[in-house]
């Protein structure tokens, strides 16, 4: 029985241990800004997150940020592989902006570059994954493959590769609503299936230019995962209407004129007598039994003389 009772622990301590690093091994990790993948280029070391509070731009995790063209599959990636190779389905997350391109970025250390960040969702099948609105805004353009997102403030969100789109130019959309589906679309050919998301804002002295996008996703990522907790109400703040208090009964002065209280129910009756009446009937029928009784009782008693 003992020996039976051992071995049953061994293997519960085994499939904890198995578990919690089977757990470990999924927990989000991410390489530092500007690290790309290798002889893809030179990166942009910068610490800034320049749309701090936006929501991810996948409806659900996980999601994997790397290189299409470096990564597993792409046209630059180790020969032989797929883009649904499990490597490009695991952490760390990899930035890839000013990944080696043509496009004129000021931004990046060699002046051109990739403008954005490439993400795949959480599984290589197209057209499954939802995309949705990093922030309340204006869809500024809904083209062959991209749909840019407008704010008030003039920042700009740029999808690309999505399929089924599910909104239009003019429209006004909420932040977390659906815009369309992860895919591979690319103008009429195909690239490998994933997201890219662009930022583009106003840069003093340079003007309106794609910025970094990898730390905002980073941070928006981390709220996906572990959403953090209601902002709690400010110490000071009326947060409800007010509850008006009862308004108290002044005590009568010499000169009004006396409250009358209601008479309080009479007990095991159910009901209450009308205040202020006397069952006077009542009275007369007690008060003469009493008389009549002690008539009698003198009547009974022995005469004195």
């Amino acid at each position: 029985m003992i020996r039976s009772l051992f071995t049953i622990a061994l293997v519960g301590a085994a499939a904890v241990t198995f578990t919690s690093a089977a757990h470990a091994d999924t927990e989000f990790t991410y390489d530092p800004p500007g690290e790309l993948a290798p002889r893809s280029g030179t990166g942009r070391v910068d610490d800034n997150v320049y749309a701090p509070g936006i929501r991810f731009p996948m409806e659900s995790g996980p999601a994997y940020a790397n290189s299409q063209v470096w990564g597993h599959g792409g046209g630059s990636g180790p020969k032989g592989s797929s883009q649904c190779d499990e490597e490009n389905f695991s952490y760390p997350w990899r930035d890839n902006y000013c990944e080696s391109r043509s496009w004129d970025m000021p931004l990046c250390p060699s002046g051109t570059g990739h403008q954005g960040q490439d993400i795949r969702a959480a599984t290589c099948e197209k057209d499954k994954h939802w995309v949705v609105a990093a922030e309340d805004g204006t869809i500024t353009n809904v083209g062959s493959y991209s749909v840019y997102l407008t704010t008030p403030d003039g920042t700009r969100f740029d999808y690309l590769h999505m399929s089924n789109v599910a909104v239009k130019e003019g429209e006004d959309v909420k932040r977390g609503q659906r815009l369309g589906l992860v895919s591979n679309q690319f103008g009429g050919s195909a690239t490998t299936v994933h997201l890219h998301f662009n930022i583009k804002q106003n840069v003093a002295g340079l003007g309106i230019v794609f910025v970094p996008t990898y730390l905002s996703l980073v941070e928006s990522y981390k709220n996906l995962l572990n959403p953090p907790p209601p902002p709690e109400p400010d110490a000071g703040a009326v947060t409800t209407a007010p509850t008006r208090e009862p308004e108290r009964r002044r005590p009568a002065d010499t000169t009004s004129i006396p409250i009358e209280e209601e008479a309080p129910p009479s007990a095991d009756s159910g009901c209450a007598s009308t205040p202020g009446s006397t069952p006077s009937g009542a009275v007369a029928f007690v008060v003469g039994a009493l008389v009549a009784g002690a008539i009698r009782r003198r009547r009974r008693l022995p005469s004195d003389g």
